[in-house]
């Protein structure tokens, strides 16, 4: 399902799309599993999703964050204070707005070395919390509710990048350490894989901005399959893209 519009129209009716599985989610099975997309781009969305912009938003206000867990799908390996990190983006527009319990919240590890290191104990964080849950595994990997996904106009996905071969067939690992040259900024990164990403139940794409509107008709019309996003295509799950121009 592809849904355009305009930025505002788009983040409205992703945050509707999110609030009603939140809740699903949480009716059926006591709690949510929700994995933040980091960059700009989904800032106003979260700011939705707190019910906190703009005013009059009415219909994702009063979510279970008390039931609701936050992950992150991917992470620049910078400090948790620096401009460029996800876990501060989510912090700023999310995280603050909302009454969501500090033991809900497992953000990816803030490091500038041991990238490997900090790959595997998120790994560990994620085994630790999911091994405990009924059905939270499924084929060896974790089954979250939701993962919320960014694209790039290269076509990247969290910090899946185009020709990274090693990283987009690996077949064991929930969490890898991704050097990114052509990231913004370039360097190390942590990236949940996509075997992790393909086992969601629902995984939404949240894209925003004119560059990248002629990949999102290659990836919705299947002329670039080849592409991290176009990868994508959930085995048990959903699949929802809004693009907003």
């Amino acid at each position: 399902m592809l849904k355009t519009g305009s930025e505002d129209d788009i983040a409205v009716a992703a945050a509707e799309a999110l609030a009603y599985r939140i809740r699903q989610a949480v009716t059926n099975r006591g709690c949510c599993t929700l994995v933040l997309a980091g960059g700009n781009s989904p800032r106003k969305l979260y700011q939705r999703l707190a019910g906190t912009s703009p005013p009059g938003n009415t219909a994702t206000v009063s979510l279970p964050w008390a039931s609701t867990m936050l992950f992150w799908g991917d992470e620049r390996c910078v400090a948790n204070n620096d401009t460029a990190s996800n876990y501060r983006m989510a912090v700023e527009s999310l995280i603050s707005q909302t009454d969501i319990p500090e033991n809900n919240i497992y953000p990816m590890p803030q490091v500038t070395s041991g990238h490997d290191d900090a790959a595997r104990s998120y790994e560990k964080k994620l085994r630790s919390f999911f091994e405990t849950q009924e059905h939270g595994i499924r084929n060896s990997f974790p089954v979250f509710d939701i993962v919320i996904l960014g694209m790039g106009s290269d076509g990247h996905t969290a910090s899946l990048f185009p020709g990274h071969r090693q990283v987009l067939q690996e077949p064991v690992r929930w969490v890898l350490p991704v050097f990114a040259e052509e990231g913004s900024p370039p360097g190390w990164r942590l990236s949940l894989t996509l075997q992790v990403i393909n086992n969601a139940r629902s995984v939404l794409f949240y894209v925003v901005g004119k560059s990248k509107e002629q990949t999102v008709l290659d990836i919705d019309s299947c002329r670039r399959p080849d592409l991290p996003a176009a990868m994508v295509k959930p085995e048990h799950g959903e699949l929802l893209w809004f693009y907003g121009k």
